[in-house]
């Protein structure tokens, strides 16, 4: 049985019955993040056959555009903390995919770079990326495609302001 909260009373809803909510900002949240899940798993089932990790194609992604970076960098584009990073870089220099070093000017700051064969994988992944997003997004029409574009970057700006 599913329960709701009321008030700070459990209130029981029956099995037929789903809670609703009073906004739809809420519906539409909860739309988008279906949107996200789903779309992030369609991308995870895609990278596995590669032997990697949505975080590990993310790094290397970043690492493929921008060039070697500092970890602090990477986090910043990546939206993750140094620590959660850290275990990602390791397992992508286990499989041979980028490296460490030092930068000359500052020992404190660490890069990582693509190995060679980091960047030809990089290069070989970004048209089966490219097919699976494309693929998700086949629904829309161009125009939509555009509209939905200028509307998160809307939601992104006003998110960033705040």
């Amino acid at each position: 049985m599913l329960f709701i909260t009321l008030e700070s009373k459990l209130l029981p809803v029956s099995p037929g019955k789903r809670p609703f909510f009073t906004r739809y900002s809420t519906s539409l949240w909860i739309r988008f993040l279906r949107v996200n899940l789903v779309s992030n798993k369609k991308l995870q089932d895609s990278l596995e056959e590669l032997g990697l990790t949505s975080p590990q194609f993310y790094v290397l992604a970043t690492l493929g555009y921008a060039g070697g970076l500092p970890f602090g960098e990477i986090g910043e584009k990546m939206m993750v903390t140094v620590s959660n990073l850290t275990g990602i870089v390791d397992r992508l220099e286990e499989k041979g995919l980028v490296a460490r070093e030092r930068d000359s000017d500052d020992r404190r700051v660490v890069r990582v770079k693509l190995t060679e064969r980091g960047a030809k994988l990089y290069k070989s992944t970004i048209p089966l990326f490219e097919k699976c997003i494309s693929q998700f997004f086949s629904p829309l029409s161009k125009t939509q495609q555009k509209e939905l574009a200028a509307l998160l970057r809307k939601l992104a700006h006003v998110s960033w302001a705040h």
